[in-house]
C-alpha cells in the first residue's frame, strides 16, 4: 500500500524519470567522449569519480524521497529477508565468483593480443590498468554493486509492481531499463545487460532481499575489469 502511494507522488517519478531517461542518455554521451580513446590517468580517474558521485547521489536522493512518504531502506529491500536463505544464497554467489574469475582471467590470457584489442574496442576509455586506475576502479564496482541495486532493483521493481499490478511485468521492464541504461556497449553488451538485470531482478523477488544481488553485481563487474586491466597489459 505504502508503494501505491507513491504513484501520486511527484518526486517518486521525477527520480523514476532520471533513472530511465537521464542516466542513459548522460551515461551513452560519456562513452561518445571516450569511445576508442586511450585516456590519460587523471580523466580516467576523473570519469570514474563521477561515476561514485552520481551513483550515491542518486541513492541519497532516492533514500529521501522513501523517508519523506514514509518508507525505509527495508521497504526498498536493503534487508536480510530470509536470514538463512540469504546467507546461504549469499555464500554460494561467492562460491560461483570464486570459481569464475580464475577461468576468466585463464581465458584472457590465452586469447591472442589481437582478438582482445577487437573484445575491449571502443570500451578502451573506460577498462582500467593495473595500479591506481584499478584501485579505483574497485571503489566504482563496490559502489555500482550497491547502488544499481538499490535503484534498479530496490526502486524500479517496486515502484513498477505497483504502477502494473504485476511483479513479473515490473520484472521485465525494469531489466530493460537496466539494458538501455548500458546502451554504450553496444547492442549485444545491452542485450547481456538486460538478461543480468534480469537474473538479478528474480533474485531479488525470489528472497526479498538485495544483499546476495549487490554481492553479485560487484563481483561480476570486478571481474570484468580485472579481466580488462589483464587484456591492456
Amino acid at each position: 500500500m505504502a508503494w501505491q502511494d507513491l504513484l501520486s507522488a511527484w518526486d517518486a517519478w521525477v527520480l523514476t524519470f532520471v533513472l530511465t531517461v537521464v542516466v542513459p542518455a548522460l551515461g551513452y554521451i560519456r562513452f561518445r567522449q571516450l569511445r576508442g580513446r586511450t585516456v590519460p590517468l587523471r580523466m580516467k580517474l576523473t570519469v570514474y569519480g563521477r561515476i561514485v558521485g552520481t551513483q550515491w547521489f542518486l541513492t541519497a536522493a532516492m533514500l529521501l524521497v522513501l523517508r519523506r512518504h514514509g518508507l525505509s531502506v527495508g521497504d526498498a529491500g536493503e534487508r536480510l529477508g530470509d536470514a538463512r536463505l540469504t546467507f546461504e544464497v549469499t555464500f554460494a554467489v561467492l562460491v560461483v565468483l570464486a570459481v569464475v574469475a580464475p577461468f576468466v582471467l585463464w581465458r584472457v590470457r590465452r586469447t591472442p593480443p589481437e582478438r582482445l584489442a577487437a573484445a575491449i574496442g571502443s570500451l578502451r576509455g573506460f577498462v582500467p590498468t593495473f595500479g591506481v586506475e584499478m584501485g579505483a576502479f574497485v571503489m566504482v564496482c563496490l559502489t555500482t554493486g550497491f547502488c544499481e541495486e538499490m535503484l534498479y532493483r530496490g526502486w524500479m521493481v517496486n515502484i513498477l509492481r505497483a504502477a502494473t499490478g504485476s511483479t513479473w511485468a515490473a520484472v521485465a521492464a525494469t531489466s530493460i531499463i537496466f539494458g538501455v541504461g548500458h546502451a554504450y556497449q553496444g547492442v549485444k553488451g545491452m542485450l547481456r545487460t538486460v538478461f543480468v538485470g534480469l537474473q538479478l531482478a528474480i533474485l531479488y523477488v525470489w528472497l526479498g532481499s538485495l544483499i546476495p544481488g549487490q554481492v553479485l553485481h560487484a563481483g561480476a563487474d570486478l571481474i570484468a575489469g580485472t579481466a580488462g586491466a589483464l587484456a591492456l597489459s
